[in-house]
Parts: C-alpha cells; structure tokens; sequence
C-alpha cells in the first residue's frame, strides 16, 4: 500500500473512533479507492445528516456552513494534514436522502467502514456533470463492470 493511502486509513481510523454513534458514509476519491478502483484521493470526504454534521463539526471544533448554491450544510477541517470535507444529505439533491440504504461495509486493516456504494457514488458524479468527474464516471463503470 501506498504512503499516502497508509495516511488516509491512518485519519480513517481516527474518524472512526470519535465518531462512534453518527451516522455517516465515507465518500469520493478515497472511497473509490477502498472499492478497488485506481485513485489516489485528494481529501476525505464524509456524508451524514444535518444532526451528525452539528456533532462533527463540535468534535472537531469546525465551522458549518450552508452552501448558498444548493442549500445543504457542509464543514471542513485537517487531521494530520489530511483535508477532511463533510457534507450534509439534507437538501442536496445530489445525494441520496436515505443513505444508510446506499451504504456497503469495507473492512480493511481490521476497519469496518461505512462507504457509499459505487452505484451511489456513479450516479452523483453523472448528475454533478463536472468535467473534472468524467475520469472517475467512466473507472467507476469499468469498476462495476468487472463486479459483475
């Protein structure tokens, strides 16, 4: 494993002990990565609710903000110089409002870990239409249809 993968399970394994009892998924380039697509994430990228985005920015003594555009709640803050961004499924028209039920469980390194699925995460990016996600779109359809 890389070293810069060993540092994101390294700031995973944080986050999974301080936010024992939220709800949440992990999300994005890492979480592609988990899944077994070829990716080597930027940040680490967290989904929850409004509730659990309040409790998440406390522990980490973030602030939250609204995005203007689309309304939802999002925080931000660095664990070991490790960006880590966390958005709410309130009013984000492009995640899921029930993610719990997109949810599937990696383990790794003795981590259960709560992800989105690659289906989740596929349609995100095809409904965000950004051209920075063609990239990922079209590894994660390849990805799928290896998983088949």
């Amino acid at each position: 494993m890389n070293e810069q993968l060993e540092k994101f399970l390294k700031v995973l394994k944080i986050l999974l002990k301080k936010l024992d009892g939220i709800d949440f998924a992990l999300l994005g380039t890492f979480n592609l990565s988990l899944q077994g697509i070829e990716i080597i994430p930027g940040d680490l990228d967290l989904l929850t609710d409004d509730e659990g985005i309040e409790k998440i920015s406390q522990i980490f003594k973030s602030t939250v903000a609204k995005e203007k555009e689309v309304g939802y709640k999002e925080t931000q803050f660095q664990i070991e110089g490790i960006e880590v961004h966390v958005v709410s499924n309130k009013k984000n028209s492009l995640r899921p409002q029930n993610f719990k039920k997109h949810l599937v469980w990696i383990e790794k390194e003795g981590l259960k870990i709560p992800c989105m699925s690659l289906e989740s995460e596929l349609s995100f990016y095809q409904q965000a239409g950004r051209e920075k996600d063609r990239g990922k779109v079209r590894l994660i359809q390849e990805r799928l249809q290896k998983l088949k």
